[in-house]
């Protein structure tokens, strides 16, 4: 049973899928609570969310730019979510939600001011290599916000690991170092204190 819902996290699916992004819309509140507060957004700002979900996230950003906000993710269920989550800007617009995988995405070379990606990374295929495929999409001097869940040191990460094939969970150090290597010139870490909730900003 925990397998298939880490599954559906991974790529929500079928009437199941639905459930499951309505259920990380409302777990991963204080994730992105915590993860809002630390990033810097400019009114301008053109901004991707990727492994976008439920839209939830492009919906607070939405409010703190007058620049369009897109989301992409791989799971057909939560791009259609997303749209219906957000369908005013869409039609304004202002969003566009992409159905395509992260590690080859249809976008122009240095397009984002800010992409962000919540509780995704763990199922990124080839790590090093997508963080490579991220930078390139993002304008000079702008942001790549990584939140989890998790630091890598929570005391159920080992029965998260045990439950799924291809979940992957993340130091910080480990982050940092793989995001430097992509090309990235600044990257700081923020846990929060007793939740393990770990924030992670790269500047290109």
């Amino acid at each position: 049973m925990v397998a298939e819902k880490i599954t559906q996290c991974m790529k929500p699916h079928g009437e199941e899928g639905i459930e499951t992004i309505e259920n990380m819309n409302e777990n991963h509140k204080e994730i992105s609570k915590f993860a809002f507060s630390l990033i810097q957004v400019d009114s301008g700002d053109k901004i991707l969310d990727i492994g976008c979900g439920g839209g939830v996230n492009i919906e607070k950003f939405l409010k703190l730019t007058s620049g369009n906000v897109d989301g992409l993710d791989y799971s057909e269920v939560s791009v259609a979510e997303s749209i219906k989550r957000n369908q005013k800007a869409v039609d304004e617009g202002r969003c566009e939600v992409m159905h395509a995988d992260v590690s080859s995405m249809p976008i122009e070379d240095e397009s984002y001011d800010i992409v962000s990606a919540f509780e995704t990374v763990y199922f990124w295929p080839d790590i090093k290599e997508t963080f490579k495929e991220v930078s390139r999409i993002i304008k000079p001097d702008g942001q790549f916000m990584i939140a989890q869940g998790t630091d890598g040191n929570h005391p159920d990460d080992e029965k998260w690991l045990s439950s799924v094939e291809g979940m992957h969970l993340y130091t910080a150090p480990e982050l940092e170092k793989y995001l430097l290597d992509a090309g990235f010139k600044k990257v700081k870490s923020q846990v929060k204190k007793n939740d393990y909730i770990l924030v992670v900003i790269a500047q290109k």
